[in-house]
């Protein structure tokens, strides 16, 4: 029977961990950093695809800016074909469109993009060809001086077939990289928040260099209306109280920080609000956390079952043996303790039981 409780037990396991975990994709590639020409192959293979119609402008909000200061580039795209999915990839490059042009092989490092990412690949869906989108990145630049040219190229699907389109005929648009300025303000070790839930408390904390006044200015995406709320100054450094979102949507926002002799800003961060990331993204793992639960209830169960069967086998085995007992003492003769056949020296327990087989052995009668 115990063998039996095991095989069962084994079986039921792994009929539920042997169990299929169902993902679907979603489509598309999905944000991340990629070159331009490994993007996807089949958009990259001349002979299943075609150019896009797609008129891409490239705008910067400084032409020049120091090491490790702020940069931010925006692509307005639009009259691109569509396919029934209606997406549209979106690179931002530093090469013309090679293997290792992504920005963060010439040392720049994407700050946030117009997701709520880090990427220099973002996909977008495009309702309206004729509006468009507009696609965002804000970046930090890199350690060293230079110029460095930056380009946008696009991936779509659109009348059947992959389409490319780039900037590579406009020459991308240039950014010169200079030495920072003598008392020149500055954010020190400044992580910017990219996400959040609605509902959710925002404080924006920053230690600053050579920072008198500082300043939080936001935006809703989309809109030209700049807000604006000036920022604490505290031993940890400057402080801001975001607006709490109440909705779903993306916003943009910078530090503009100044002193006696300069003022910057930072390079518009884009931050994203999605109620969705209150809900766990990926499936399986609720389904695996589910599997486990049942498996350790089943196996609860069947421990609890195992051992009351094992309690009821030993009642019984314990009652039966009982009864055998009584049973021999019941069929045992009753003897007389002064019988005089009782050998000298016996115990009255030992005569009591051995005593009517030793009259047995003899050959009298008992």
């Amino acid at each position: 029977m115990r063998i039996l409780h095991r095989v069962l037990i084994l079986g039921i396991l792994a009929c539920l961990l042997s169990s299929p975990v169902m993902e679907a994709n979603p489509g598309g590639n999905g944000d991340g950093t990629r070159d331009f020409a490994c993007g996807g192959s089949c958009h990259a293979d001349p002979d299943v695809s075609g150019p896009s119609s797609a008129v891409i402008s490239l705008d910067i909000d400084r032409e020049s800016t120091f090491v490790g200061g702020p940069l931010t580039i925006t692509a307005d795209i639009f009259g691109m074909e569509l396919s029934e999915r209606k997406i549209v990839g979106v690179f931002l490059t530093t090469g013309t469109f090679g293997v290792d042009d992504s920005p963060d092989n010439s040392g720049w490092t994407i700050i946030s993009d117009n997701n709520g990412g880090s990427s220099n690949y973002v996909e977008s869906y495009v309702l309206d060809s004729d509006e468009g989108i507009s696609i965002s990145w804000s970046l930090s630049a890199p350690p060293t001086e230079g110029i460095t040219t930056f380009h946008v190229g696009i991936q779509h699907g659109g009348d059947g077939i992959a389409r490319l389109g780039d900037t590579s005929e406009q020459g991308g648009i240039s950014v010169s990289v200079g030495p920072i300025p003598e008392n020149f303000p500055q954010l020190l070790d400044w992580t910017p928040i990219t996400q959040r839930n609605v509902g959710e408390e925002t404080v924006l904390e920053a230690k600053m260099m050579n920072v008198t006044s500082a300043f939080i200015e936001w935006r809703i995406s989309g809109t030209e209306t700049i807000s604006s709320i000036e920022a604490e100054s505290n031993v940890n450094g400057w402080k801001v109280d975001f607006p709490t979102a109440l909705a779903d949507g993306s916003m943009e926002y910078r530090w503009r920080i100044s002193n006696s002799e300069f003022e910057t800003t930072t390079a518009w961060t884009t931050l994203v609000t999605d109620s969705s990331s209150l809900v766990d993204e990926n499936p399986s793992r609720l389904l695996m956390l589910a599997l486990a639960m049942i498996t350790g209830s089943v196996l609860i169960s069947l421990q609890r079952f195992m051992a009351n069967d094992l309690v009821s086998q030993n009642i019984n085995n314990n009652s039966l043996n009982s009864s055998k007992e009584r049973v021999i003492q019941n069929l045992r003769p009753e003897i007389n303790l002064n019988d005089p056949r009782r050998p000298e020296g016996w115990s009255d327990e030992q005569w009591t039981h051995y005593g009517p087989d030793f009259i047995s052995s003899t050959g009298d009668d008992f």
